[in-house]
């Protein structure tokens, strides 16, 4: 990582940024670009890595379908990307949100591997 510019998600305690759940694995807050969206969230590997094991992005997306129960109640699902446009690729994260055709990132996301999940935490479908 370099030196001169600190890793943002190292940091979303003191960029004061709506904390949904935190524990000492994990944090998921609001995300800062909604890139158009109602709501979008982001679901944080608190340590500083760009991989985690499989055990442990079980436990994450595991906390961020609690969350995001009531975070997407508005709508009947939601998807979970992978990293495959993101700007910090640095320090593993997933961000979920609703799925608007009229969103900035729409296109993007179609693009994109992710999940989609009905709004009670069931897989529906896979994109890879």
């Amino acid at each position: 990582m370099d030196e001169a510019k600190p890793c943002p998600l190292c940091n979303l305690h003191k960029e004061g940024e709506r904390i949904y759940y935190e524990d000492d694995k994990v944090i998921i807050v609001d995300a800062n670009n909604k890139k158009g969206h109602r709501e979008r969230i982001l679901v944080v590997w608190k340590k500083h890595v760009a991989k985690i094991s499989d055990e442990e992005e079980a436990y994450t997306i595991e906390k961020l379908k609690a969350v995001a129960k009531k975070v997407f109640e508005y709508t009947t699902k939601y998807e979970v990307f992978v990293d495959k446009y993101s700007t910090i690729m640095e320090h593993w994260h997933r961000p979920a949100s609703d799925i608007d055709p009229n969103s900035e990132d729409y296109k993007q996301i179609l693009d994109t591997p992710r999940e989609c999940y009905l709004i009670n935490g069931t897989l529906l479908e896979k994109y890879i």
